[in-house]
């Protein structure tokens, strides 16, 4: 029976001899931070501070490439029902407790456990795994439900991190509090609304930590945060708006970096009713927007035009003919599908500056085909409660709103956006979407373990979904940080948290 096996020759790691520099690294973080727990990952800001202090079987490098952690090779079965771990030797968590295949088991146990309320978020995403079997002391099988080629991905999550089960016992209902991981960094302290800072820790198995210590500051506004980076207070700042990288980058001794994100700027209108029911209108709205200028007036360019309805640093990723900016052939399709005067539409989005900006460039160049867009600016918890009404209930005729996919793998944009069972409120297929030959393709990929088949089920998935046109395709926004220039190895991954493992100050 084929396999597909990873295997990695880091099973003899050298030792370390550990010198910290006396030097604090201050990241300024636009969010606050709500829980620590990795199975209960509340969002970027929890999951930068995690990604320092735990680890998982296995992890995503800067391009989202799946690379090996707490396992040293993984292999999952032709039916894709099954993974198999080897496991790491000589880690310790941060309490001095072994890492061992008993831990890997009890952690997993226990986020999946129903009567556990500290692990829905992890308990959702593992819901297809049934059982975690200790095969030997270095080796962990997961049995699915059903197969799922996507699984592994998942694995490589915040929620797949692993905690100890020591801690778990000891601090109960408070583990998002006390976090105990068996990363390069160690928690220190916790000061609600204003930061956690972690430290370096001694007995880390791999490269040791370069600073003895992060301070991850919660500063909301936009404008202190550039303030402090250029004070020097701090020398990593999160969310730089485009409109202010300008004064970043005149000034001294500040890197401003911009990078892919799994974001991407979407307008779904809803399939089912008229006229978006007709292909030909949906394709018109693709043709009638330019996507180059509106990423320079919303974001400063600081943004990629969408090419396919799944991100290019994700997993599957197939690039599709761009829909080229055509007023002629707008029109033309509009008058196709008996519409030669344009409509109007209601668009429901958020009410922050970038939605609202890119609601009325949109608005000027619909005008140009004859289609008027009222805007409908909403705060999020109201329009989170009408964009997940049923179809029986929704008023909705399209929406301005994002998508991402956190897990890099294909499957997850593809199905929880497309498929014909994530009709809301099941999930995010906000445009009411239905093909059956896209619900056929999202299925097989993710019953078969061969990656590259996989690959090639989602691919024409990409083409068919973007011949029908669901959405309207805009674009996708960078990640944008600013830094000084003498700080490395802190940066942004595609999903928007930060990876600050290997902190350091260079001459």
């Amino acid at each position: 029976m084929r396999r597909f096996v990873w295997i990695f020759s880091v099973l003899c790691l050298p030792l370390f001899s550990v010198t910290f520099a006396q030097e604090t690294v201050v990241i300024a973080q636009q969010l606050e931070h709500g829980s620590l727990n990795p199975a209960d990952n509340r969002g970027l800001s929890d999951n930068t501070v995690g990604r320092v202090l735990f680890e998982g079987l296995v992890g995503f490098d800067r391009e989202l490439n799946l690379v090996p952690e707490l396992a040293t090779a993984w292999e999952i079965n032709d039916e894709a029902t099954e993974i198999t771990f080897t496991l790491r030797q000589g880690v310790v968590f941060h309490d001095g407790t072994p890492f061992t295949a008993e831990e890997v088991k009890a952690y997993f146990d226990w986020a999946r456990d129903p009567d556990n309320s500290l692990g829905g978020r992890a308990r959702s995403i593992f819901e297809d795994v049934v059982d975690v079997e200790i095969l030997d002391a270095d080796t962990v099988r997961f049995s699915l439900s059903k197969p799922n080629g996507a699984m592994i991905f998942n694995f490589a999550t915040a929620n797949g991190r692993i905690i100890s089960s020591h801690s778990i016992e000891t601090y109960g209902e408070d583990i998002g509090r006390n976090p105990v991981g068996t990363g390069p960094f160690q928690f220190q302290e916790w000061i609600d609304g204003q930061m956690i800072t972690v430290t370096a820790f001694a007995d880390y198995w791999g490269e040791p930590a370069k600073v003895e210590a992060i301070e991850f500051r919660v500063v909301p506004n936009d404008a202190t945060r550039i303030a402090l980076l250029q004070s020097g207070e701090a020398h990593f700042i999160e969310m730089v708006p485009p409109a202010l990288v300008g004064a970043l980058e005149a000034a001294p001794n500040i890197v401003v970096e911009a990078t892919e994100s799994v974001f991407a700027r979407i307008l779904p209108v809803n399939t089912q009713i008229a006229p978006f029911d007709d292909v030909r209108v949906r394709r018109a709205l693709n043709h009638a927007i330019d996507r180059e200028q509106l990423v320079q007036v919303a974001l400063q360019g600081f943004g990629t035009a969408l090419t396919s309805p799944v991100l290019e640093p994700v997993f599957g990723y197939s690039p599709q003919t761009p829909y080229e900016y055509d007023l002629e052939k707008a029109q033309q399709l509009l008058a196709e599908a008996g519409v030669p005067d344009g409509f109007s539409a209601s668009v429901l989005t958020f009410n922050s500056t970038e939605f609202t900006t890119v609601g009325q460039v949109l608005q000027q160049m619909l005008s140009k085909v004859g289609v008027s867009l009222e805007l409908q600016p909403t705060e999020r918890g109201a329009l989170v409660d009408r964009i997940f009404k049923p179809f029986e209930e929704t008023d909705l005729e399209m929406s301005l709103v994002g998508a991402s996919t956190p897990t890099g793998d294909a499957d997850r944009a593809l199905k929880q956006s497309f498929a014909s069972s994530s009709w809301p409120p099941a999930f995010n297929n906000w445009s009411f979407y239905s093909n059956p030959k896209v619900d056929e393709l999202i299925e097989a990929g993710a019953t078969t373990g061969d990656q590259a088949e996989r690959s090639r089920l989602y691919a024409e998935a990409q083409e068919i979904i973007w011949n029908d046109a669901p959405w309207i395709f805009l674009y996708s926004p960078n990640n944008i940080a600013g830094k000084s220039s003498n700080l490395e190895g802190v940066f942004y991954m595609p999903p928007r948290y930060l990876d600050a493992r290997a902190a350091d100050f260079v001459e």
